[in-house]
């Protein structure tokens, strides 16, 4: 039975880790035995996420904010299901839509009308109800007459229009953005954030990861800060944001003292 209603996102002790190690050549020795005498010795796992639980109800705005490692774009990927975790579970109610690196989920040879019909399609759209929907995706985008042009021309700032107007526009119960409005100029952010308001007000929850504080403050009530992959603060935004520098703050200090 699902943990998590339409809307909710949910993760109850979630953890994952990653073993990175380089790859050296094989003696001869090794590839007739089948293993290697340095694997013992290679680096310890690095701790994406360590016991992570949080809650996260309908129509709610969650701000997540951290350091760089601490954790943030794990947490999407793994709500997105693109990454297992080790332990815990993590599961968003509904239909999610998710906008995590520029460019993902494009087809590069697809022109940006036919993108819209494939992310329909892999959203659960028919063609009508896709249909029904292209010519305001077309509008909001303002890509003009690049809309049927094949996105590999594309630069980044397009990807994220076009990228945003189909999320914008699949009637999603929940929206995970991972950094990428800022690469957008001003003025499409700034229409990006009216939308997701207008979306919200309907019920839509939203999970937003940035580094930008007065994007946070605009849209988020809430925010949890991670650090090494473990919620270090979950409250006000204003209460985290002064969380957040301090421990920017300490971590500065830190360096300069090592």
């Amino acid at each position: 039975m699902s943990a998590a209603a339409p809307g909710e996102v949910v993760l109850e002790g979630a953890s994952r880790a990653f073993v990175v190690r380089a790859d050296p050549a094989r003696t001869l020795k090794e590839l007739f035995i089948g293993r290697r005498g340095s694997e013992a010795s290679g680096p310890p796992p690095i701790h994406a996420l360590r016991d992570v639980t949080l809650r996260v109800g309908r129509g709610e705005a969650l701000g997540i904010m951290g350091r760089n490692g601490a954790g943030k774009t794990s947490t999407l990927r793994v709500l997105t299901g693109i990454v297992p975790l080790d332990s815990g579970s993590a599961e968003c109610g509904g239909r999610i839509v998710s906008l995590l690196e520029v460019g993902a989920g494009f087809g590069r040879d697809f022109s940006g009308r036919e993108n819209i019909h494939l992310n329909g399609a892999l959203h659960g759209l028919n063609r009508a109800e896709v249909e029904e929907k292209v010519e305001r995706i077309v509008a909001f985008s303002e890509l003009g007459d690049f809309i049927d042009v094949p996105v590999r021309t594309y630069s980044s700032g397009m990807f994220v229009r076009l990228g945003f107007a189909i999320a914008a526009h699949l009637d999603a119960d929940v929206m995970l953005i991972d950094e990428v409005l800022a690469v957008g100029d001003e003025a499409f952010q700034r229409k990006c954030l009216a939308r997701i308001e207008e979306l919200m007000a309907g019920g839509m929850t939203l999970v937003l990861v940035s580094h930008d504080a007065g994007t946070i403050e605009n849209v988020c009530a809430r925010v949890v800060v991670l650090d090494e992959g473990r919620v270090a603060f979950d409250g006000p935004t204003a209460d985290a944001l002064a969380h957040y520098r301090r421990l920017l703050d300490d971590h500065e200090g830190s360096t300069v003292r090592g």
